[in-house]
């Protein structure tokens, strides 16, 4: 008898194609919900989930039945409780390759944009307003500019590449500095935090939400970043303190601001909808047809993978196994 996999969410049979020989998957005709899930789970020997937040009560569902694996779709993971999942014995996989060249585009993107002020006179030109001054002070050149990353993995390299082909230089940090001939391939060069921050004409954070790295971007820094400068995050919304930005924005600590994240999804601080001087996006970064599919793909192998006997490399929390 094959194995049973449910999915959270109605996804696109293309996902789920490849392993049907192989497993019994359940697909829903509308997204489940947490209740549901506590429900059902159980009967299932794995769980392919998107949107829902795995938590106790799913968790210990899953080990009250046989559900032994639950495959998240993301490369992020602090919407499951990883720590009680590990206690219970309950192998978390993830998406860590498939996101990175769809994160890393709409990040560039977003670098460009808000250094351009597109969003701005977009919505000026809607509303009839021809506000384009012979010698702006709103857009800065990208060309000559330098970008900060602070993170430098698989996103972060992906982006100092994109940058530097609109000519743009590039400096990073990283809690681990990448070796020297790794710094020669991409051609930036390292500099210690506070130095980024005080150099970069533009910043684009690309570093995983842990609890050392909540509110890493806050008043503080931003005070320290130069007055013309821009951030940009397609990380986790909670590294940047939205209220904090939103003063800095407000004050012109900085010049502008491009987000696909935020600290309370689906809700962006207010104050942050009325000021034109920031970019928004409703966390799509990744939000390719491609991207999406392969992340499926990525998920459920490894999710699969658990089922067989194997260790995937995408398990996060590779203890469970020992």
């Amino acid at each position: 008898m094959k194995m049973k996999i449910l999915s959270s969410y109605p996804a696109p049979e293309e996902g789920f194609a490849p392993f049907r020989d192989e497993f019994d998957i359940t697909v829903p005709e509308k997204p489940l919900t947490h209740d549901d899930l506590v429900k059902m789970v159980g009967e299932y020997d794995g769980l392919y989930e998107i949107v829902i937040k795995i938590d106790k009560e799913i968790i210990d569902a899953c080990a009250a039945g046989k559900c032994k694996v639950i495959a998240n779709n993301g490369v992020g993971y602090d919407n499951v409780d990883v720590a009680y999942a590990t206690e219970k014995g309950i192998a978390i996989v993830n998406t860590p390759t498939q996101v990175t060249e769809a994160t890393a585009e709409h990040s560039a993107t977003l670098i460009f944009a808000v250094m351009r002020n597109v969003a701005r006179f977009d919505k000026e030109v809607r509303r009839h307003v021809w506000d384009s001054p012979f010698f702006p002070t709103r857009s800065v050149q990208v060309e000559g500019s330098t970008l900060g990353v602070i993170g430098f993995g698989r996103i972060g390299k992906r982006v100092a590449v994109k940058a530097q082909g609109m000519g743009m230089n590039v400096i990073y940090y990283d809690a681990f500095r990448a070796p020297e001939e790794v710094e020669k391939e991409f051609g930036v060069t390292y500099m210690p935090f506070d130095e980024v921050i005080k150099t970069a004409d533009c910043i684009t954070i690309h570093v995983p939400y842990t609890p050392e790295n909540h509110h890493l971007f806050n008043a503080e820094i931003f005070k320290k970043m130069k007055k013309d400068s821009f951030l940009v995050n397609c990380s986790r919304g909670p590294v940047v303190d939205e209220a904090a930005l939103a003063e800095a924005l407000k004050n012109e600590e900085i010049k502008g601001a491009g987000l696909d994240v935020f600290e309370h999804e689906p809700h962006p601080l207010e104050e942050l909808l009325s000021l034109d001087n920031v970019t928004l996006t409703a966390h799509c970064a990744s939000g390719t047809w491609k991207t999406r599919i392969n992340m499926m793909k990525e998920a459920i192998e490894g999710l699969c993978g658990v089922l067989r006997g194997e260790v995937p490399y995408n398990v996060v929390n590779k203890e469970v196994f020992k």
